[in-house]
């Protein structure tokens, strides 16, 4: 499941809750997310868990941060080794 998934299911599970859920979810399916939306849309997700009083929902949101916040770690380690690939790739090119 990619983050833009992941984020629908989450929104999914808060249209009940919080009422801009819906709002967010539309914007989120139409448009392609890079790594600024996708922290902005986890800092929104952490701030809601701050307001939330059901603690069943607050539970399930902590989990789906948590969960964001880890896919986001395993990109960036991703990426630096894709970048670490690419350079030593250049590095043969030269030799050639």
């Amino acid at each position: 499941m990619s983050k833009k998934d992941y984020i629908l299911k989450v929104l999914d599970a808060l249209t009940g809750y919080r009422p801009l859920a819906r709002g967010l979810k539309i914007l989120v399916d139409g448009n392609a997310l890079d790594d600024t939306t996708i922290d902005s849309i986890v800092d929104i997700f952490a701030k809601t868990i701050n307001e939330l009083q059901d603690s069943e929902a607050k539970t399930k949101l902590q989990k789906s941060k948590d969960i964001l916040e880890k896919l986001k770690t395993i990109e960036r380690e991703q990426h630096l080794h894709d970048q670490k690939s690419l350079d030593t790739l250049d590095e043969m090119i030269k030799e050639i």
